[in-house]
């Protein structure tokens, strides 16, 4: 690390240092002017982390003779600081126990929030400005994490837009996309079992998120494809910078890039909506950059807001947590419905789904009360092959399968529907908003109601 501070790229660029009261001042002073002497850009200033066992709050200023802001609450303070000294770099000479790993999570997505890097004696958060740019308004729907409803608020998200009339294309960027972006025209393609299977059948992956939002949205998608996934989003492989440059010649007017897992697009958007389940732990959303999609969100949808899922004790702390860290985003709460694509009453019904298997009775109850049919199973292993092929082989009183487009839905179910002349039904996962269903229209609305993209 000591050497990244010698770059002579670091020429111009301001480096702020973090220190603490647990190490004796004469210690953290001369810590201060080695960093200063290795470091080959400007040294700006200080940030007091707290701690005073060696160390009076007084005395700081006086005796390092450096500009030094002092922190009494990182949630509330640290951006401050951050707009304050403006830096390119923040050096944390802190350590335990005024730093755990929980308060060095939040400093990174302050951090990168405010577009400098975050490092240390052994460790590096690089701030690297999106190099992808698009000529057309962009939207990104990015996550918290995986099966948290990102693909099905996309979709919800799109068809509001398209209920406007603004023409709206979407780019998925999967872990099983297609190697050249795809386009797939929704309202032109019939998206039949038998043409995913034909997909499948080609060793392609059938139930990627851009099928998906063809198939649950009926509009344009551009599938794409991307590997690895780093703290703070960054992914190492990705073809979602020809995808932009397709999308920029169809005639779509709005932009919509979903985010991939917690991964983000490597994209500069106009704006940006952040999904969060609301099952999640906030300490496990807080230690792996969960603060910094929050930080980077106009809009956060929290979704499965019910129990079993999240009990209403939860759902409201973590949305005073979320308005402690950013006040100015709106949040929306939803909850989760399954609308099967194709008639299922009478029939008798083997359901598969990515989701917990607590919600079974909700479920099973929603789906016989409301499509007229016998829920015989509900496999929650859509994500695991093996058991769920056990699970189908095992359960022999149905006639038709319903699954969502997902992982194994299609090399596995539609493909062992064909084989058993069983029917599939695809569902699209619908979300209900709690509250006035007229907020997230007028949330969407803010973003971007049609026009030019302003330059």
């Amino acid at each position: 690390m000591i050497n990244l501070l010698r770059k002579k790229s670091n020429k111009g660029k301001d480096l702020i240092a973090l220190i603490d009261g647990e190490h004796y001042p004469q210690v953290t002073n001369d810590a201060i002017k080695m960093l200063k002497k290795i470091y080959t850009g400007n040294f700006k200033g200080m940030v007091f982390l707290g701690g005073t066992e060696k160390l009076a709050i007084g005395d700081i200023e006086d005796f390092f003779k450096e500009k030094v802001y002092i922190i009494e609450d990182i949630d509330l303070d640290f951006n401050r600081t951050l707009k304050y000294f403006n830096p390119d770099i923040v050096y944390d000479l802190s350590d335990e126990p005024v730093v755990d790993y929980i308060k060095r999570m939040k400093i990174a997505s302050f951090c990168l929030a405010n577009k400098c890097s975050y490092m240390g004696p052994d460790f590096l958060f690089s701030y690297e400005k999106e190099d992808i740019h698009c000529k057309k308004f962009t939207l990104s729907i990015i996550g918290t994490g995986k099966r948290i409803g990102k693909t099905a608020i996309s979709s919800y998200v799109t068809k509001i837009y398209a209920g406007k009339g603004i023409d709206v294309c979407v780019i998925a960027m999967g872990r099983g996309g297609p190697e050249t972006p795809v386009v797939i025209k929704g309202d032109k393609i019939d998206i039949t079992p038998r043409y995913l299977l034909k997909i499948s059948n080609q060793g392609l992956h059938a139930s990627s998120d851009y099928l998906e939002d063809a198939l649950t949205s009926k509009i344009t998608t551009i599938g794409c494809r991307r590997c690895g996934g780093g703290f703070g989003g960054k992914i190492f492989m990705s073809n979602i910078k020809e995808g932009i440059k397709i999308a920029e010649n169809l005639d779509s007017e709005l932009i919509i890039i979903e985010g991939s897992g917690a991964s983000i697009p490597d994209v500069e958007t106009d704006a940006v909506i952040c999904v969060i389940g609301a099952y999640q732990d906030w300490e496990a959303l807080v230690g792996y950059l969960g603060i910094y999609r929050i930080l980077s969100a106009d809009l956060i949808v929290l979704t499965m807001c019910e129990e079993p899922m999240a009990s209403r004790d939860k759902i409201i702390s973590i949305e005073r947590e979320i308005k402690k860290i950013n006040p100015k985003a709106r949040i929306i709460e939803t909850i989760f419905r399954p609308q099967p694509l194709s008639d299922i009453s009478g029939k008798r019904i083997f359901m598969a789904m990515t989701s917990n298997e607590i919600i079974e009775p909700l479920i099973k109850n929603y789906m016989e009360n409301n499509f007229d049919c016998s829920i015989k199973k509900i496999s929650f292993n859509l994500g695991n092959r093996a058991v769920l092929l056990k699970e189908l082989e095992k359960t022999n009183d149905y006639d038709t399968i319903v699954t969502e487009l997902k992982a194994a839905s299609v090399d596995v179910l539609t493909d062992y529907a064909f084989k058993h002349k069983k029917e599939i039904v695809y569902i699209n996962n619908v979300p209900v908003i709690r509250g006035s269903e007229g907020m997230l229209e007028a949330e969407l609305k803010k973003i971007y109601q049609g026009g030019e993209k302003l330059v």
